[in-house]
């Protein structure tokens, strides 16, 4: 799945960026393997798409967030593991 594919609020641990077709400054940003990012939200016509990596806010556009796969987190299975 890649981070378009996320629906509102949903977290997921990024497990694969094409690192040769994401921004360098995005990279820089801490978009990179093993980071988790959440879904804000969406404009109104799909892109961009708002989200969270740790402390920092960032919009992408759809060109870029279908370069990213991810894995949903399970919350449960957090819980479960605590």
């Amino acid at each position: 799945m890649n981070l378009g594919d996320l629906k509102h609020k949903q977290k997921a641990v990024i497990v694969n960026c094409q690192e040769k077709q994401l921004p360098l400054k995005l990279m820089e940003m801490g978009c990179v393997d093993g980071v988790e990012i959440e879904l804000l939200s969406k404009a109104p016509l799909g892109t961009p798409l708002y989200f969270k990596m740790g402390d920092t806010r960032i919009a992408l556009g759809k060109e870029i967030v279908d370069e990213i796969e991810v894995t949903i987190v399970d919350n449960d299975e957090n819980d479960q593991d605590a």
